[in-house]
């Protein structure tokens, strides 16, 4: 399962990934938690210590990943070492087990834009999900719609629009949820997030209706877990009882269960005519 979490900045995406990575981890998945953002900061929403985010180095193109020739004649990324190496080198395992890699990052002041390093990304979760196709990977993204533009979300198997109450907010929602289909990500949903009242699901609800989109959770604001994220301290350490958990929690199961229904509908074709055959 490859999961894209997206939406305007300050939504709280970041710690909405960094919470359902722990949670996949806890119900027994291999989780790779993957930093898109350039300001990277889900390493320290997943609970890693100060002296292990020092160590993290962003992943390069050079000595992971190869250009292929494909049969039909186009050319895909793809990685040249195991995973776990590439972890062990750039990367870091967090609490619960959590693999995380930084994949995007500023070159420097007035050097240029990072463009190769979008198509790097969407070439390393693409044959990621291939590679280890049982893994639970999540790619926390920029605060822009750049990744949509340049297709860096394309190999996502589910797209999470992370979305408050307020205009900006949604007006971001009204931008993302369109290119999440011209790029063919079927599973896009919305998250609403530090709900405080009916009326502020209810918008939610209804401007992602107007989209074409559904919301998959809805999860409160909590004034605790703000304050976490204020300590910069990871939300399910600090405060793992909240309401706000419980919600990403209950989001997480949707996710698992989704994906088992998934599975069943790929495999029951493939199953039907062995039974007819036994049956004859």
């Amino acid at each position: 399962m490859r999961i894209g979490v997206t939406g305007k900045g300050g939504v709280g995406k970041t710690t909405i990934a960094a919470t359902m990575a722990r949670l996949f981890a806890r119900r027994g998945y291999a989780v790779n938690a993957l930093d898109g953002d350039p300001n990277p900061n889900l390493a320290a929403a997943l609970g890693i210590p100060p002296d292990a985010l020092a160590r993290l180095v962003r992943v390069p193109h050079e000595g992971v990943m190869e250009e292929r020739t494909e049969p039909g004649g186009g050319t895909s990324l793809h990685l040249t070492r195991p995973f776990e190496e590439v972890v062990d080198e750039f990367g870091a395992v967090g609490p619960d087990g959590v693999r995380t890699l930084t994949m995007t990052g500023l070159l420097g002041a007035g050097k240029g834009c990072i463009c190769g390093q979008h198509g790097m990304v969407r070439g390393f979760v693409g044959d990621l999900g291939a590679v280890r196709p049982d893994d639970v990977t999540i790619l926390d993204t920029e605060a822009s719609i750049e990744h949509l533009s340049r297709g860096t979300v394309r190999t996502v198997d589910t797209l999470l629009v992370v979305a408050e109450p307020y205009f900006r907010a949604l007006q971001t929602l009204g931008r993302i949820v369109p290119l999440a289909n011209e790029l063919g990500i079927s599973q896009t949903y919305v998250v609403a997030n530090k709900v405080r009242s009916d009326w502020d699901e209810s918008t939610i609800r209804e401007y992602a209706e107007r989209l074409g989109s559904t919301v998959i959770a809805s999860i409160p604001y909590d004034e605790e877990a703000a304050d976490a994220d204020r300590r910069a301290e990871s939300m399910l350490d600090a405060v793992p009882d909240s309401p706000a958990v419980a919600a990403i929690d209950e989001l997480v199961s949707t996710l698992v269960q989704a994906r088992r229904g998934t599975r069943a509908a790929a495999t029951a074709p493939a199953l039907a005519p062995l039974a007819n055959a036994q049956t004859t």
